[in-house]
């Protein structure tokens, strides 16, 4: 994340908060409109995760055929692109998947296949043991 200074308002720390509470999950901008804890504006909101997502704050993921963005908190861990995750179409919970098997899945893909995989934008989405309970 920038350390930058920044100008900090009443509406950046209130989605500051939210996100370092759920620092595993991922909200669209309108998840974060509807939620009666936040309460900012719709521009706000939008003009706040721009803000995040361009100082690091923030990782932005755009999933194909979705409505929208994905924001989530960024746990600033150098391995975070290094390996595929699993989202929760249920409760948007975003695991990091650290297993060899899929490191040999991306090597037989790239030698096989002659394709490299970019783990900073793969995810595989489903449904957790928790939700499917």
């Amino acid at each position: 994340m920038d350390n930058k200074q920044s100008y900090k308002t009443k509406q950046r720390s209130t989605l500051l908060n939210f996100f370092e509470s759920n620092k595993e999950r991922c909200f669209t901008a309108k998840d974060i409109i509807k939620n009666p804890e936040i309460n900012l504006g719709e521009a706000t909101v939008y003009r706040v995760l721009s803000k995040f997502v361009e100082d690091g704050t923030l990782k932005k993921y755009v999933s194909p055929g979705s409505e929208g963005a994905y924001f989530q908190y960024n746990i600033s861990s150098p391995d975070c692109n290094s390996h595929f995750h699993l989202k929760c179409t249920q409760c948007g919970t975003l695991f990091h998947m650290d297993c060899h098997l899929m490191d040999s899945i991306k090597e037989h893909i790239k030698d096989e296949h002659s394709f490299t995989i970019d783990n900073s934008k793969t995810t595989l989405y489903g449904i957790c043991d928790k939700c499917s309970k």
